[in-house]
Protein backbone atom coordinates (compact mmCIF):
# COMPACT_ATOMS: atom_id res chain seq x y z
CA UNK A 1 0.00 0.00 0.00
CA UNK A 2 2.79 2.37 0.97
CA UNK A 3 4.74 1.43 -2.14
CA UNK A 4 1.67 2.11 -4.28
CA UNK A 5 1.17 5.54 -2.72
CA UNK A 6 4.87 6.32 -3.17
CA UNK A 7 4.78 5.36 -6.86
CA UNK A 8 1.68 7.51 -7.32
CA UNK A 9 3.41 10.43 -5.63
CA UNK A 10 6.52 10.08 -7.77
CA UNK A 11 4.42 10.17 -10.93
CA UNK A 12 2.67 13.35 -9.82
CA UNK A 13 3.91 16.28 -11.95
CA UNK A 14 3.45 18.81 -9.16
CA UNK A 15 5.48 16.69 -6.74
CA UNK A 16 8.26 16.00 -9.26
CA UNK A 17 8.50 19.61 -10.37
CA UNK A 18 8.35 20.85 -6.78
CA UNK A 19 11.27 18.61 -5.89
CA UNK A 20 13.26 19.75 -8.90
CA UNK A 21 12.54 23.44 -8.29
CA UNK A 22 13.36 23.02 -4.62
CA UNK A 23 16.65 21.24 -5.31
CA UNK A 24 17.63 23.92 -7.82
CA UNK A 25 16.50 26.83 -5.70
CA UNK A 26 18.05 25.51 -2.48
CA UNK A 27 21.41 25.27 -4.22
CA UNK A 28 21.61 29.07 -4.04
CA UNK A 29 21.32 29.25 -0.23
CA UNK A 30 23.60 26.20 0.04
CA UNK A 31 26.23 28.06 -1.94
CA UNK A 32 25.54 31.08 0.26
CA UNK A 33 26.27 28.87 3.25
CA UNK A 34 29.53 27.72 1.66
CA UNK A 35 30.45 31.33 0.92
CA UNK A 36 29.51 32.56 4.39
CA UNK A 37 32.91 31.84 6.00
CA UNK A 38 34.64 33.43 3.01
CA UNK A 39 32.49 36.56 3.11
CA UNK A 40 32.76 36.97 6.88
CA UNK A 41 36.52 36.34 6.98
CA UNK A 42 37.64 38.16 3.82
CA UNK A 43 35.12 41.03 3.79
CA UNK A 44 34.60 43.59 6.53
CA UNK A 45 31.03 44.16 7.71
CA UNK A 46 31.10 47.42 5.73
CA UNK A 47 32.13 45.67 2.52
CA UNK A 48 29.48 43.01 3.05
CA UNK A 49 26.90 45.77 3.56
CA UNK A 50 27.89 47.44 0.27
CA UNK A 51 27.75 44.18 -1.69
CA UNK A 52 24.33 43.14 -0.36
CA UNK A 53 22.86 46.65 -0.68
CA UNK A 54 23.71 46.75 -4.40
CA UNK A 55 22.26 43.26 -4.84
CA UNK A 56 19.12 44.47 -3.07
CA UNK A 57 18.74 47.45 -5.40
CA UNK A 58 19.20 45.14 -8.39
CA UNK A 59 16.00 43.37 -7.35
CA UNK A 60 14.02 46.60 -7.54
CA UNK A 61 15.46 47.94 -10.80
CA UNK A 62 15.02 44.53 -12.40
CA UNK A 63 11.25 44.82 -11.83
CA UNK A 64 11.00 47.95 -13.93
CA UNK A 65 13.16 46.55 -16.69
CA UNK A 66 11.09 43.39 -17.17
CA UNK A 67 7.71 44.96 -16.19
CA UNK A 68 6.52 41.62 -14.76
CA UNK A 69 6.18 40.29 -18.31
CA UNK A 70 7.80 37.03 -17.22
CA UNK A 71 4.60 36.52 -15.20
CA UNK A 72 2.52 37.16 -18.32
CA UNK A 73 4.45 34.43 -20.14
CA UNK A 74 3.56 31.84 -17.49
CA UNK A 75 -0.13 32.73 -17.93
CA UNK A 76 -0.64 33.56 -21.65
CA UNK A 77 1.45 30.60 -22.78
CA UNK A 78 -1.55 28.35 -22.07
CA UNK A 79 -3.88 30.44 -24.22
CA UNK A 80 -1.98 29.37 -27.35
CA UNK A 81 -1.59 25.64 -26.69
CA UNK A 82 -3.73 24.83 -29.74
CA UNK A 83 -1.93 27.27 -32.05
CA UNK A 84 1.89 26.80 -32.03
CA UNK A 85 2.41 29.50 -34.68
CA UNK A 86 0.64 32.14 -32.59
CA UNK A 87 2.43 30.91 -29.50
CA UNK A 88 5.81 31.51 -31.16
CA UNK A 89 4.69 34.92 -32.38
CA UNK A 90 3.55 35.82 -28.87
CA UNK A 91 6.82 34.74 -27.25
CA UNK A 92 8.87 36.51 -29.94
CA UNK A 93 6.97 39.73 -29.26
CA UNK A 94 7.56 39.63 -25.50
CA UNK A 95 11.24 38.70 -25.75
CA UNK A 96 11.88 41.45 -28.34
CA UNK A 97 9.96 44.11 -26.42
CA UNK A 98 11.75 43.47 -23.13
CA UNK A 99 15.17 43.49 -24.82
CA UNK A 100 14.49 46.91 -26.39
CA UNK A 101 12.77 48.43 -23.33
CA UNK A 102 15.40 47.28 -20.80
CA UNK A 103 18.27 48.51 -22.98
CA UNK A 104 16.73 51.98 -23.39
CA UNK A 105 16.14 52.36 -19.63
CA UNK A 106 19.69 51.28 -18.76
CA UNK A 107 21.21 53.78 -21.21
CA UNK A 108 19.14 56.60 -19.69
CA UNK A 109 20.20 55.60 -16.16
CA UNK A 110 23.84 55.58 -17.21
CA UNK A 111 23.57 59.10 -18.62
CA UNK A 112 22.15 60.39 -15.31
CA UNK A 113 24.24 58.17 -13.02
CA UNK A 114 25.70 61.00 -10.91
CA UNK A 115 22.47 62.68 -9.74
CA UNK A 116 20.66 59.35 -9.31
CA UNK A 117 23.62 57.82 -7.45
CA UNK A 118 23.78 60.74 -5.03
CA UNK A 119 20.11 60.17 -4.17
CA UNK A 120 20.44 56.40 -3.73
CA UNK A 121 23.65 56.31 -1.70
CA UNK A 122 24.96 58.13 1.33
CA UNK A 123 27.97 56.02 2.33
CA UNK A 124 28.40 53.90 -0.81
CA UNK A 125 30.51 55.34 -3.71
CA UNK A 126 28.55 55.93 -6.92
CA UNK A 127 31.55 54.75 -8.95
CA UNK A 128 31.78 51.86 -9.57
CA UNK A 129 28.75 50.57 -7.70
CA UNK A 130 26.04 52.35 -9.70
CA UNK A 131 27.49 50.77 -12.85
CA UNK A 132 27.28 47.34 -11.24
CA UNK A 133 23.69 48.12 -10.28
CA UNK A 134 22.46 48.90 -13.80
CA UNK A 135 24.60 46.22 -15.47
CA UNK A 136 23.43 43.37 -13.24
CA UNK A 137 19.84 44.62 -13.42
CA UNK A 138 19.91 44.53 -17.23
CA UNK A 139 21.23 40.99 -17.52
CA UNK A 140 18.93 39.80 -14.71
CA UNK A 141 15.86 41.21 -16.46
CA UNK A 142 16.71 39.41 -19.70
CA UNK A 143 17.44 36.22 -17.76
CA UNK A 144 13.87 36.19 -16.35
CA UNK A 145 12.17 35.51 -19.70
CA UNK A 146 13.70 32.19 -20.79
CA UNK A 147 13.41 30.94 -17.21
CA UNK A 148 9.70 31.85 -17.17
CA UNK A 149 9.27 29.95 -20.42
CA UNK A 150 10.88 26.84 -18.91
CA UNK A 151 8.39 27.12 -16.04
CA UNK A 152 5.40 27.54 -18.35
CA UNK A 153 6.45 24.48 -20.34
CA UNK A 154 6.93 22.62 -17.04
CA UNK A 155 10.53 21.89 -18.01
CA UNK A 156 11.65 21.90 -14.41
CA UNK A 157 14.78 19.90 -15.25
CA UNK A 158 16.09 22.51 -17.68
CA UNK A 159 15.08 25.33 -15.35
CA UNK A 160 17.06 23.76 -12.52
CA UNK A 161 20.06 22.86 -14.69
CA UNK A 162 20.52 26.44 -15.88
CA UNK A 163 20.17 27.81 -12.35
CA UNK A 164 22.63 25.25 -10.99
CA UNK A 165 25.24 26.09 -13.64
CA UNK A 166 24.76 29.78 -12.99
CA UNK A 167 25.00 29.49 -9.19
CA UNK A 168 28.10 27.28 -9.16
CA UNK A 169 29.85 29.43 -11.76
CA UNK A 170 29.19 32.62 -9.79
CA UNK A 171 30.49 30.94 -6.62
CA UNK A 172 33.73 29.79 -8.25
CA UNK A 173 34.45 33.15 -9.90
CA UNK A 174 33.56 35.06 -6.70
CA UNK A 175 35.93 32.93 -4.60
CA UNK A 176 38.71 33.55 -7.11
CA UNK A 177 38.12 37.30 -7.11
CA UNK A 178 37.89 37.56 -3.30
CA UNK A 179 40.75 35.27 -2.31
CA UNK A 180 42.98 35.42 -5.37
CA UNK A 181 42.51 39.02 -6.48
CA UNK A 182 41.32 40.80 -3.32
CA UNK A 183 38.43 42.50 -5.11
CA UNK A 184 36.45 42.91 -1.88
CA UNK A 185 32.84 44.05 -2.24
CA UNK A 186 33.11 44.09 -6.05
CA UNK A 187 33.87 40.36 -6.31
CA UNK A 188 30.35 38.93 -6.13
CA UNK A 189 28.92 41.80 -8.20
CA UNK A 190 31.40 41.39 -11.06
CA UNK A 191 31.00 37.61 -11.15
CA UNK A 192 27.20 37.90 -11.08
CA UNK A 193 27.24 40.23 -14.09
CA UNK A 194 29.68 38.19 -16.16
CA UNK A 195 28.14 34.76 -15.53
CA UNK A 196 24.55 35.96 -16.06
CA UNK A 197 25.59 37.60 -19.33
CA UNK A 198 27.10 34.31 -20.56
CA UNK A 199 23.98 32.37 -19.52
CA UNK A 200 21.79 34.85 -21.42
CA UNK A 201 23.70 34.21 -24.65
CA UNK A 202 23.10 30.49 -24.18
CA UNK A 203 19.39 30.64 -23.27
CA UNK A 204 18.48 33.30 -25.83
CA UNK A 205 20.42 31.51 -28.53
CA UNK A 206 18.49 28.33 -27.77
CA UNK A 207 15.11 30.11 -27.86
CA UNK A 208 15.80 32.33 -30.88
CA UNK A 209 16.18 29.29 -33.10
CA UNK A 210 12.40 29.17 -33.19
CA UNK A 211 11.55 32.83 -32.46
CA UNK A 212 11.74 35.81 -34.76
CA UNK A 213 12.75 39.34 -33.84
CA UNK A 214 9.35 40.94 -34.25
CA UNK A 215 6.78 42.70 -32.08
CA UNK A 216 3.04 42.15 -32.33
CA UNK A 217 1.61 45.24 -30.63
CA UNK A 218 -1.61 43.47 -29.67
CA UNK A 219 0.24 40.70 -27.85
CA UNK A 220 2.45 43.20 -26.02
CA UNK A 221 -0.53 45.36 -25.11
CA UNK A 222 -2.53 42.40 -23.75
CA UNK A 223 0.47 41.21 -21.74
CA UNK A 224 1.14 44.66 -20.32
CA UNK A 225 -2.51 45.03 -19.30
CA UNK A 226 -2.07 41.77 -17.42
CA UNK A 227 1.43 42.34 -16.03
CA UNK A 228 1.47 46.04 -15.10
CA UNK A 229 -1.16 45.60 -12.36
CA UNK A 230 1.14 42.86 -11.06
CA UNK A 231 4.05 45.31 -10.85
CA UNK A 232 2.91 46.82 -7.52
CA UNK A 233 2.39 43.27 -6.27
CA UNK A 234 5.92 42.22 -7.20
CA UNK A 235 7.45 45.57 -6.24
CA UNK A 236 5.74 45.41 -2.87
CA UNK A 237 7.59 42.18 -2.18
CA UNK A 238 10.85 44.01 -2.78
CA UNK A 239 9.75 47.04 -0.76
CA UNK A 240 8.59 44.94 2.18
CA UNK A 241 11.66 42.70 2.24
CA UNK A 242 14.42 44.95 0.97
CA UNK A 243 13.72 48.70 1.01
CA UNK A 244 14.57 48.84 4.70
CA UNK A 245 18.26 48.35 3.89
CA UNK A 246 18.22 51.37 1.60
CA UNK A 247 16.66 53.46 4.38
CA UNK A 248 18.91 51.94 7.07
CA UNK A 249 21.98 52.95 5.06
CA UNK A 250 21.02 56.56 5.79
CA UNK A 251 20.63 56.10 9.59
CA UNK A 252 23.01 53.39 10.84
CA UNK A 253 26.67 52.69 10.14
CA UNK A 254 27.70 50.16 7.52
CA UNK A 255 29.01 47.70 10.14
CA UNK A 256 25.56 47.31 11.74
CA UNK A 257 23.99 47.18 8.29
CA UNK A 258 26.34 44.34 7.42
CA UNK A 259 25.14 42.28 10.41
CA UNK A 260 21.50 42.93 9.49
CA UNK A 261 22.24 42.06 5.87
CA UNK A 262 23.69 38.71 6.93
CA UNK A 263 20.53 37.91 8.95
CA UNK A 264 18.41 38.83 5.92
CA UNK A 265 20.51 36.65 3.61
CA UNK A 266 20.16 33.61 5.87
CA UNK A 267 16.42 34.16 6.39
CA UNK A 268 15.95 34.35 2.61
CA UNK A 269 16.67 30.62 2.42
CA UNK A 270 13.10 30.02 3.63
CA UNK A 271 11.67 32.50 1.15
CA UNK A 272 13.61 30.89 -1.70
CA UNK A 273 12.27 27.50 -0.66
CA UNK A 274 8.66 28.76 -0.65
CA UNK A 275 9.18 30.43 -4.02
CA UNK A 276 10.64 27.27 -5.53
CA UNK A 277 7.59 25.26 -4.50
CA UNK A 278 5.35 28.08 -5.76
CA UNK A 279 7.14 27.87 -9.13
CA UNK A 280 5.70 24.39 -9.47
CA UNK A 281 2.38 25.32 -7.87
CA UNK A 282 1.31 28.09 -10.27
CA UNK A 283 1.52 26.25 -13.63
CA UNK A 284 0.10 23.04 -12.14
CA UNK A 285 -2.75 24.91 -10.40
CA UNK A 286 -3.49 26.83 -13.62
CA UNK A 287 -3.59 23.65 -15.67
CA UNK A 288 -5.88 21.86 -13.17
CA UNK A 289 -8.29 24.79 -13.22
CA UNK A 290 -8.23 24.87 -17.03
CA UNK A 291 -9.12 21.16 -17.01
CA UNK A 292 -11.90 21.87 -14.45
CA UNK A 293 -10.30 19.62 -11.83
CA UNK A 294 -11.29 21.98 -9.03
CA UNK A 295 -10.96 19.53 -6.12
CA UNK A 296 -7.43 18.63 -7.12
CA UNK A 297 -6.56 22.30 -7.46
CA UNK A 298 -7.86 23.02 -3.93
CA UNK A 299 -5.91 20.07 -2.51
CA UNK A 300 -2.79 21.46 -4.11
CA UNK A 301 -3.19 24.69 -2.13
CA UNK A 302 -3.81 22.72 1.08
CA UNK A 303 -0.56 20.79 0.63
CA UNK A 304 1.26 24.05 0.09
CA UNK A 305 -0.09 25.45 3.39
CA UNK A 306 1.32 22.45 5.27
CA UNK A 307 4.70 23.01 3.62
CA UNK A 308 4.71 26.69 4.67
CA UNK A 309 3.92 25.92 8.31
CA UNK A 310 6.20 22.93 8.91
CA UNK A 311 9.30 24.24 7.16
CA UNK A 312 8.81 27.71 8.62
CA UNK A 313 8.91 26.46 12.21
CA UNK A 314 11.88 24.15 11.58
CA UNK A 315 13.90 26.92 9.95
CA UNK A 316 14.17 29.03 13.13
CA UNK A 317 16.62 26.89 15.16
CA UNK A 318 18.41 25.69 12.02
CA UNK A 319 19.14 29.23 10.79
CA UNK A 320 20.40 30.40 14.18
CA UNK A 321 22.78 27.46 14.42
CA UNK A 322 23.98 28.03 10.85
CA UNK A 323 24.99 31.62 11.64
CA UNK A 324 26.90 30.52 14.73
CA UNK A 325 28.59 27.66 12.88
CA UNK A 326 29.54 29.30 9.60
CA UNK A 327 30.13 33.00 10.32
CA UNK A 328 32.87 34.75 12.26
CA UNK A 329 32.28 36.15 15.76
CA UNK A 330 31.88 39.63 14.28
CA UNK A 331 28.55 38.59 12.71
CA UNK A 332 26.99 36.52 15.55
CA UNK A 333 24.58 39.26 16.65
CA UNK A 334 22.57 38.35 13.56
CA UNK A 335 21.21 35.26 15.38
CA UNK A 336 18.80 37.19 17.61
CA UNK A 337 17.07 38.69 14.56
CA UNK A 338 16.19 35.36 12.93
CA UNK A 339 12.84 34.38 14.58
CA UNK A 340 11.06 37.62 13.61
CA UNK A 341 12.55 37.69 10.12
CA UNK A 342 11.45 34.10 9.45
CA UNK A 343 7.95 34.82 10.74
CA UNK A 344 7.65 37.47 8.04
CA UNK A 345 8.60 34.94 5.36
CA UNK A 346 6.02 32.46 6.69
CA UNK A 347 3.26 35.05 6.33
CA UNK A 348 4.42 35.67 2.78
CA UNK A 349 4.30 31.92 2.13
CA UNK A 350 0.61 31.78 3.08
CA UNK A 351 0.04 34.82 0.85
CA UNK A 352 1.01 32.81 -2.25
CA UNK A 353 -2.16 30.69 -2.03
CA UNK A 354 -4.89 33.32 -2.52
CA UNK A 355 -2.66 34.99 -5.11
CA UNK A 356 -2.67 31.78 -7.18
CA UNK A 357 -6.48 31.90 -7.32
CA UNK A 358 -6.62 35.54 -8.42
CA UNK A 359 -3.75 35.03 -10.84
CA UNK A 360 -5.64 32.27 -12.66
CA UNK A 361 -8.80 34.36 -13.21
CA UNK A 362 -6.63 37.35 -14.25
CA UNK A 363 -7.99 39.53 -11.41
CA UNK A 364 -4.63 41.15 -10.86
CA UNK A 365 -6.16 44.47 -9.79
CA UNK A 366 -6.90 43.13 -6.30
CA UNK A 367 -3.32 41.88 -6.05
CA UNK A 368 -2.02 45.31 -7.05
CA UNK A 369 -4.22 47.12 -4.54
CA UNK A 370 -3.26 44.99 -1.55
CA UNK A 371 0.40 45.06 -2.51
CA UNK A 372 0.44 48.85 -2.96
CA UNK A 373 -1.19 49.50 0.41
CA UNK A 374 1.20 47.10 2.15
CA UNK A 375 4.23 48.65 0.45
CA UNK A 376 3.24 52.21 1.37
CA UNK A 377 2.61 51.10 4.95
CA UNK A 378 6.03 49.49 5.05
CA UNK A 379 7.82 52.61 3.85
CA UNK A 380 5.92 54.87 6.26
CA UNK A 381 6.61 52.65 9.29
CA UNK A 382 10.26 52.32 8.22
CA UNK A 383 10.71 56.09 8.03
CA UNK A 384 9.05 56.56 11.42
CA UNK A 385 10.61 53.65 13.32
CA UNK A 386 14.13 53.27 11.91
CA UNK A 387 15.46 56.66 13.18
CA UNK A 388 14.43 55.63 16.73
CA UNK A 389 14.96 51.87 16.99
CA UNK A 390 17.11 51.15 13.95
CA UNK A 391 17.11 47.54 12.77
CA UNK A 392 14.11 46.52 14.87
CA UNK A 393 12.08 49.28 13.26
CA UNK A 394 12.81 47.68 9.89
CA UNK A 395 11.73 44.23 11.13
CA UNK A 396 8.50 45.51 12.68
CA UNK A 397 7.56 47.37 9.50
CA UNK A 398 8.05 44.17 7.47
CA UNK A 399 5.78 42.14 9.76
CA UNK A 400 3.03 44.77 9.70
CA UNK A 401 3.14 45.05 5.91
CA UNK A 402 3.09 41.27 5.36
CA UNK A 403 0.05 40.86 7.63
CA UNK A 404 -1.84 43.68 5.89
CA UNK A 405 -1.06 42.31 2.44
CA UNK A 406 -2.09 38.76 3.35
CA UNK A 407 -5.39 39.76 4.99
CA UNK A 408 -6.39 42.00 2.09
CA UNK A 409 -5.62 39.42 -0.60
CA UNK A 410 -7.35 36.67 1.42
CA UNK A 411 -10.48 38.80 1.61
CA UNK A 412 -10.34 39.46 -2.15
CA UNK A 413 -10.08 35.74 -2.93
CA UNK A 414 -13.04 34.93 -0.67
CA UNK A 415 -15.19 37.60 -2.33
CA UNK A 416 -14.26 36.14 -5.72
CA UNK A 417 -15.35 32.67 -4.57
CA UNK A 418 -18.81 33.98 -3.66
CA UNK A 419 -19.35 35.64 -7.04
Amino acid sequence: MIKLQLNKLLKNNFFKNSMLYTIGAMLTPLIGLIMLPIYTNFLTTSEYAIMTTIQTLVGMLNLFLVLSLHGAITRFYYDFLDDPAKQKEYLSSIFSFVLIWASIVVVILYIFKEPIGSILFKNIPTNPYFLYLIGISWVSALYELPMALYRAREKAGMFVLVNVIKAISIMVVTMYLIIGKGFGAESALLSQFLITLIIIFFTYGKQLKTFKFRINKNFVKASLLFSLPLLPHVASGWIINSSDRIILEKFIDLDDLGIYALAIQVSMVLSIFYTSVNNALVPRYTLLRKEEKFNEADKLLTYFSYIVLVFGVLSIPISMYAIKLFSSQEYHNAMVLMPLLLLGHMIKGFYFMPVAKLFYVKKTGAIATSSSIAAVTNIVVNLIAIPFIGIYGAIISTLIAEVIRYLMILRASKILKKI
